[in-house]
């Protein structure tokens, strides 16, 4: 039998013969075995690599998520055809049945699924294996299996890290947030040859798999309706069709800020944890006399009142009590009080056009009588407030959710319920007592409290009070300017993590899940380690390289202090060069913010992914560590753990022409620089795609470069530019038809022909760019 049926995103052809339903879009066909509820999918046109086969026994697994391992569909019965969606009752091998619905829109399917009776339940949807793939945000850079996944009574969960990008062979069944490297949590799994995605929305425990027997997302204690989506088209289209599919499910991105896109300061990389005003003052002025233009500060720690050797000191959320009185008998060594002159503190960052950005944690000391060091003074009223409103989360038989391992502070504390709204709202206003221009959200959490978007919704409401956001914590979006990876310093023994390979592997499958305005932390790491050290400070300029490279960079550790000149300019230049084109990167930033695609830091094997030869540049052996700037940078920064010796790589230009930024040499992709020198002084950025990019300088104000890469018969015709207020934009069309500076014109739609000048290195042309208008290259033959 079959039946044809419109629905409002989606025509369906739907047929049911011999056991087997088939659905027809002009994009995709789903089939579906009754037997084992064994499903496909195909897009028509695509090559056999695009076809993601059924699962070889079952589409399906089921159970109680107490009870035996979860069992195989064994078979499943249609029940009704419902607009654009079916519904089966699917009957597993264990005599238990689930409810599912699939929907059809026009480039993704959903499966919404319900297992009868009594929750919680586990629950795995399945297809055949598929590689590579890449994503699952903070979890792409952990290894594939681990030995236990109970997190350590205190310190830091230390999972080794992942050797290469592509997450074939990953496998894990209590995927959530828990603290250090497992912060920012998504399941969101992508596969560029099979033009191919997937996603599963669960708050609490996920279940990944991809082996060369299945490809599986799954909950391990599902509530209620477990949904699962499927998406299929190109690239732009899956992250478009992703984005828009997890703000509806209520995971919401929020517009980014320009501010947050240039050079910031943390104390941490200065202070560590101890961080006192006078210090502070200091190393912003110090960085400030020697030419570096900081545009937000940092001050995560030490603001509140208390000994920093007491278990009672306040905390992030002791809101407005600065340590700003004397206090006896304090055993800390550190000034007393550590921030005397709060207003002064206040007015030192507004005068320097510094935004100040406060550390901020979700949770409080529970009281005395539970294990917290809840201390009156210290924190305020704010407890009692919070639990006479009833503004903690509880666990479902109702008990106040406790975490008791927490980095920072001792004893238990109460965690914030970020679906509360009321609770939110109190929160915030408390918040914005502290008086600064935003917030460092953090929460180093060890204990799983199963709540994985508790951040999300604070985070939120923080960013619409016009408060910048440094995300560390959140689900499936970034509700904040930057989403900051973490501990990438550079040491070893407690307290450190010293494998340099995790970070660019991190960066790239966060980027993969969909958020690409990235933070690869402070700039120099730890403050611990002597700066006189060679290797530390060969370490420092690599950071420094690799930071600058990406969507947010910020200071901390005194370059100075190497006692190298040489390496501290190459620090200052890396520094110069991001805030140069921090206007570009915003830009990319902001088309990521519209489109969910990770414009601004996209891996090679997502920004080409019909090209092979990038799926396993990503990995710790050749360390091709690479990814699109933007539309026409392609970054290439020497980095991983041979920073003390390298001096060269194999990097990788793809099909196009591509113009080393520092040398202006050229070269025709798809091709392979075998030993290519990348020496420490190098901006490691290759000019190609688009080949427009725009810069700042204090005495041209901004302006347009165009590099020839590419002509109005090429690819990549039109550049579009976001300016710095996030909302005007320019254009730049390529109408040109070569690149001969003796015809080659520039013309603007406002005033006919604009001046330009013609850089004989690179072969570029610049010019001033006018918020609002749009401009063509033309002539050049």
């Amino acid at each position: 039998m079959a039946m044809e049926f419109k629905a409002a995103e989606v025509q369906m052809n739907c047929r049911h013969n011999r056991r087997q339903f088939e659905i027809t879009t002009s994009q995709y066909k789903l089939t579906i075995d009754e037997d084992g509820f064994r499903y496909g999918l195909e897009q028509p046109g695509c090559t056999k690599a695009a076809k993601v086969e059924p699962h070889a026994r079952s589409g399906l697994c089921f159970s109680r998520a107490d009870g035996p391992a979860p069992s195989p569909a064994k078979s499943a019965r249609l029940a009704a055809w419902e607009g654009a969606a079916v519904r089966f009752v699917v009957d597993n091998e264990a005599g238990h049945e689930a409810d599912v619905r699939i929907e059809c829109f026009e480039r993704y399917v959903r499966f919404d699924i319900t297992v009868r009776g009594e929750a919680p339940f586990l629950v795995e949807g399945r297809t055949g294996p598929m590689s590579p793939v890449y994503g699952l945000g903070d979890y792409g850079s952990q290894i594939d299996t681990v030995a236990t996944e109970e997190p350590p009574a205190h310190g830091k969960l230390d999972i080794p890290a992942r050797d290469r990008a592509n997450l074939a062979g990953y496998r894990r069944s209590d995927m959530v947030n828990q603290g250090t490297n497992m912060r920012f949590v998504s399941n969101f799994a992508v596969f560029p040859a099979h033009r191919f995605a997937a996603v599963l929305f669960e708050e609490g425990s996920k279940r990944v798999a991809f082996t060369d027997t299945e490809t599986m997302l799954g909950a391990s204690r599902a509530k209620g309706t477990v949904r699962l989506y499927y998406f299929m088209g190109e690239m732009a289209e899956l992250y478009a069709d992703y984005k828009r599919v997890r703000e509806a499910e209520g995971y919401i991105d929020k517009r980014p800020g320009y501010t947050m896109f240039r050079v910031g300061w943390e104390a941490y990389g200065s202070l560590g944890w101890n961080s006192y005003q006078s210090e502070v003052q200091d190393a912003i002025q110090q960085y400030l006399d020697r030419g570096y233009d900081l545009a937000w500060g940092v001050i995560g720690s030490g603001f509140w009142k208390g000994d920093r050797k007491g278990k009672y000191e306040g905390t992030t959320t002791s809101f407005n009590l600065w340590d700003d009185t004397y206090e006896e008998g304090r055993t800390d060594g550190l000034a007393n009080p550590r921030f005397p002159d709060v207003a002064g503190l206040k007015a030192f960052f507004a005068e320097r056009g510094i935004k100040l950005i406060l550390g901020l944690r979700n949770h409080l000391k529970a009281p005395e009588e539970d294990g917290g060091c809840h201390h009156p003074v210290y924190n305020g009223p704010y407890l009692q407030e919070a639990l006479e409103r009833d503004y903690f989360l509880r666990h479902p038989e109702g008990g106040l959710v406790r975490i008791t391992n927490a980095q920072f502070p001792s004893g238990t504390v109460y965690v914030l319920d970020s679906r509360n709204p009321e609770a939110v709202s109190w929160f915030v206003s408390k918040a914005e007592t502290w008086e600064a221009q935003g917030f460092k959200e953090d929460a180093m959490i060890y204990t799983k409290h199963y709540a994985d978007g508790n951040w999300n919704k604070l985070n939120e409401a923080l960013m619409d009070r016009d408060l910048h956001v440094i995300v560390r914590n959140s689900a499936y979006s970034v509700p904040g300017d930057l989403i900051r990876i973490n501990d990438t310093y550079y040491g070893s023994g407690e307290g450190y993590h010293f494998d340099q390979d995790r970070v660019p592997i991190n960066l790239l499958n966060i980027a993969a899940s969909g958020a690409s305005n990235l933070y690869p932390d402070i700039t120099g790491g730890t403050p611990k380690t002597d700066p006189t050290l060679p290797n530390y400070q060969r370490y420092f300029v690599r950071n420094a390289m690799l930071n600058a490279v990406t969507p947010g960079m910020s200071m901390g550790r005194k370059p100075w202090d190497m006692n190298h000149p040489e390496y501290e300019s190459y620090v200052k230049k890396a520094a110069d060069w991001h805030n140069r084109y921090s206007p570009y990167i915003y830009s990319a930033v902001m088309e990521g913010f519209r489109t969910g695609y990770p414009h601004a830091m996209t891996p090679l094997h997502i920004a080409y992914a019909d090209d092979p030869s990038t799926y396993e540049l990503i990995n710790r052996q050749t360390r091709q560590y690479e990814w699109m700037l933007g539309p026409s940078m392609l970054a290439a920064p020497l980095y991983g753990n041979d920073f003390g010796t390298a001096s060269a790589r194999d990097i990788y230009l793809p099909a196009g022409s591509w113009i080393d930024y520092e040398t202006g040499e050229r070269f025709e992709g798809p091709v392979t620089l075998h030993d290519y020198p990348v020496p420490e002084w190098k901006i490691p950025v290759f000019i190609g795609g688009k080949g427009v990019v725009v810069y700042h300088e204090p005495q041209e104000g901004y302006m347009v470069e165009v590099y020839p890469t590419t002509t109005a018969a090429g690819q990549g015709r039109k550049y579009t530019h976001t300016h710095v207020d996030g909302i005007t934009i320019s254009t730049v069309m390529h109408g040109n038809e070569g690149w001969n500076p003796a015809t080659l014109c520039i013309l603007s739609d406002q005033i006919g022909i604009v001046p330009h000048r013609y850089m004989e290195r690179t072969g570029s042309y610049r010019f001033p760019l006018v918020p609002g208008v749009h401009y063509t290259i033309a002539g050049g033959r």
